[in-house]
C-alpha cells in the first residue's frame, strides 16, 4: 500500500473569536508572537476526514471495505483473542482507524457477532457487542483462562458477578449459532450452574455449533446433561462434549461432527458408545481424545456409523485397535492417528490379516509418529490400510521418512500413494526427500503431489528446482487444516507442533 505524507501548516488554520483554541488562550511558551490556533472542532475533523478520504485505503466503498474486514475479522489468526490479551479485538482495531472505518465498522453487524464473555469480563463491552450485532446470529465463547487466579481475578468475584452474565446473555440466546463453554471450573461452581441453568431454561431455535466441555466438576456434568435441550432439541451439526455427558444426549438427526473426550476421566463404555452410533445417524465426523471411551471390547461386537467419512483418533487412546475392530464405517475415506505409537495397530493388523477387508475407500491418512523408530511403523500402517492415495505426516524425522520410504527392500510404501503432505521441512529435510520422489518414480509409482506448509516453501525455495517436473507442489498445512478451536491443547502437541523426536 502506498503511504501519502500529509503535512499541515499551524497557519493555514486561523481560529475564529470565538473558537474553542481562542478560549483556551496562547500557550505561555508561545510568547504571544504565535498563536497556535485551529478551526472549530466539527470543521477540523471534516477537513481530517476529507484528507482521508482522498487515500486509496479512504477511497474504497464502505461494501469493499466492509467485506475486508470480515474476511480478516474471520481469519485464523484472530481466532485466539480472549479479554487477557493486552491487544483489541479486530473490529475494535478497525473502528479507531479513521472515523470513516469507524463509521463502517460500526454499521456493520456481522463483525460484532463473536462475543467473548470470558472472564475478566466487561459488562459494558459485552452488552456493546451485543448491541452491535443488531438482529444477527451470534457466536458466543466463554472459555476459563488457565491462569492462576490473581487479585484482580479471583473466584469469589467471577462467581459474585455470574447472575448478571446469565441475565444478559439470556435474552440472546434464541439467536445464538454458536455456543462455547469450556474450561476448569473447579472454582467455578455457581457460574457453570448458572450459565447451564440459563441454557437448559431457554429456547435456542438457531445453534448448530455447541461446545459443553467443563473439567473439574464432574459431579455437576451428569444433574446438567439430563436437563439439556428441555425446550427441544436444536439443529445442532457440531458438537463437542465430554463421555460423562453422552448418555443423555436426544436423538440428533442432524448432527454431523461429534468431538468427544474423557473430560474428568469417566470414559464411556462400549454399549454407550453402540448406543450413540443409533443417536447420531448422519455423523460424518467423529473424533475421540484421550480414553473417551473404554472396554472391555467384546470380540464379536460391531458399532455401526453408516455415513462415517473422517475418524479422527487424538491423544492417550489405549484402545486404537479395538476401535478400528468394532467400527463399521463403509465409506470411511479419512483416518487420523496422533500419536502413533508401536501398539496402536498391532491388535488390528492381525485382525485385519484373517478378516475381511474393511475400510476400502480409506483414501487419507494422518500418522504422527513420537520416535525416530516410530517410522517404521507406517510400513504396518500401509499393510493395514493399502488403498490410502494421500498421506499426511505433520511431524518428519528426516533420515528415518527416507529409510521408510524408499524401502530396503526396494518394496514400495502406499502403492495408490499419489499424494504426500508435510510441514517443518528445511533443507536439509529437502535433501533427504528428494530421494523419495526419485524411488517412487523409479519404481512406476511416481508422486503426483508434494503439500507443504508456507513456512516451509519459503526455506526450500532454492531447491524446488530438483523436485521431478511431474510432481506438482502446493501449499497446504495440515496443522491449518487439522487443527480446530475444539481441538485440545495437549493433542494439538502431536498434530504439527514443533518437538523433539524421542530416539
Amino acid at each position: 500500500m502506498q503511504h501519502t505524507e500529509m503535512t499541515i501548516s499551524v497557519q493555514s488554520f486561523q481560529a475564529p473569536p470565538n473558537s474553542y483554541a481562542t478560549k483556551l488562550g496562547t500557550p505561555s511558551h508561545c510568547n504571544g508572537s504565535k498563536r497556535l490556533s485551529s478551526a472549530p472542532r466539527p470543521n477540523f475533523y471534516e477537513r481530517l476526514r476529507s484528507i482521508n478520504q482522498g487515500t486509496p485505503i479512504g477511497s474504497l466503498p464502505p461494501e469493499i471495505l466492509c467485506h475486508i474486514f470480515e474476511m480478516a475479522n474471520h481469519s485464523k489468526s484472530t481466532d485466539r483473542w480472549s479479554p487477557l490479551d493486552q491487544r483489541s479485538p479486530l473490529p475494535v482495531t478497525f473502528s479507531q482507524v479513521s472515523g470513516y472505518w469507524r463509521d463502517v465498522a460500526l454499521e456493520d453487524p456481522l463483525l460484532w457477532t463473536h462475543v467473548d464473555i470470558s472472564p475478566p469480563w466487561s459488562f459494558n463491552r459485552i452488552c456493546m457487542d451485543l448491541s452491535r450485532a443488531k438482529s444477527c446470529p451470534l457466536s458466543i465463547n466463554l472459555t476459563i483462562p488457565g491462569i492462576a487466579f490473581g487479585y484482580l481475578l479471583t473466584p469469589s468475584a467471577i462467581n459474585a458477578s455470574a447472575s448478571i452474565l446469565c441475565d444478559i446473555i439470556a435474552p440472546h440466546l434464541p439467536r445464538c449459532r454458536k455456543l462455547v463453554i469450556k474450561g476448569d471450573f473447579c472454582q467455578l461452581e455457581p457460574l457453570f450452574v448458572g450459565l447451564m441453568k440459563t441454557l437448559y431454561n431457554t429456547a435456542t431455535p438457531l445453534l448448530e455449533h455447541l461446545v459443553i466441555h467443563p473439567t473439574g466438576v464432574r459431579h455437576l456434568v451428569t444433574e446438567a446433561a439430563a436437563h439439556s435441550f428441555a425446550h427441544g432439541v436444536p439443529p445442532l451439526s457440531h458438537l463437542r462434549v465430554t463421555s460423562a455427558m453422552t448418555p443423555f444426549l436426544p436423538h440428533l438427526d442432524t448432527l454431523t461432527t461429534l468431538h468427544l473426550s474423557a473430560g474428568d476421566r469417566r470414559a464411556l463404555d462400549v454399549a454407550d458408545f453402540s448406543t450413540l452410533s443409533i443417536s447420531c445417524p448422519h455423523l460424518k465426523t467423529l473424533a475421540v481424545y484421550d480414553d473417551a471411551i473404554s472396554g472391555p471390547w467384546p470380540p464379536e461386537a460391531t458399532i455401526t456409523f453408516p455415513s462415517l467419512h473422517s475418524l479422527q483418533i487424538y491423544g492417550s487412546f489405549m484402545s486404537v485397535s479395538d476401535l478400528l475392530r468394532v467400527v463399521e464405517a463403509p465409506i470411511l475415506e479419512d483416518l487420523v492417528i496422533t500419536p502413533f505409537a508401536a501398539s496402536d495397530l498391532t491388535e488390528y493388523r492381525q485382525h485385519a490379516a484373517y478378516s475381511p477387508s474393511k475400510f476400502s475407500a480409506l483414501r487419507s491418512i494422518t500418522l504422527s509418529p513420537v520416535s525416530s523408530s516410530g517410522f517404521a511403523l507406517l510400513v504396518e500402517a500401509a499393510e493395514c490400510f493399502p488403498t490410502v492415495e494421500l498421506v499426511m505426516i505433520p511431524n518428519i524425522h528426516a533420515d528415518s521418512f527416507r529409510d521408510v520410504f524408499t524401502g530396503e527392500n526396494s518394496e514400495v510404501v502406499w502403492p495408490k500413494m499419489r499424494g504426500l503432505a508435510l510441514r517443518n521441512i528445511d533443507l536439509m529435510s529437502m535433501e533427504k526427500l528428494l530421494p523419495v520422489l526419485a524411488f517412487r518414480e523409479a519404481t512406476g509409482r511416481p508422486l503426483q503431489k508434494l503439500y507443504l506448509d508456507s513456512a516451509s516453501l519459503k526455506r526450500i525455495s532454492s531447491m524446488l528446482h530438483l523436485v521431478p517436473q511431474n510432481v506438482n507442489v502446493l501449499e497446504f498445512d495440515i496443522w491449518s487444516t487439522l487443527h480446530d478451536e475444539d481441538l485440545q491443547d495437549e493433542a494439538a502437541h502431536f498434530v504439527g507442533n514443533d518437538f523433539d523426536f524421542i530416539v
